[in-house]
């Protein structure tokens, strides 16, 4: 992947997880083509277990030239209450967020 592509490496985008996309303010423009077109994906691939997690890899790419940016990989998983997800990724960075999948969030009443 290219260094010269993006300003930094793997910044942290706290609970903020792309499943698609990129994180553009990140991006510098394609090395290789000097072109600051959009961001493309290719070699898309998601593996889905039988107890529901999910892993989303791919690699962003300029559209102009299909020079590789970065790869990206996105995780999604359940927890007893709690969906879990992850990203990591050079240009997007890294990002983790957990989210209750009850009605009240049992975190929230451990405040009281």
């Amino acid at each position: 992947m290219c260094v010269k592509c993006w300003k930094q490496r793997m910044p942290d985008r706290g609970t903020t997880c792309l499943e698609k996309g990129a994180y553009l303010m990140n991006y510098v423009g394609c090395h290789q083509c000097q072109a600051r077109a959009s961001i493309g994906e290719k070699d898309q691939t998601k593996q889905e277990e039988e107890n529901g997690d999910e892993v989303i890899t791919f690699t962003h790419v300029c559209t102009e030239c299909e020079h590789e940016i970065a790869a990206h990989t996105y995780q999604f998983s359940i927890e007893e209450e709690f969906q879990e997800y992850s990203m990591e990724c050079n240009l997007c960075g890294h990002g983790e967020a957990t989210v209750s999948i009850l009605p009240n969030d049992p975190r929230e009443q451990q405040l009281f």
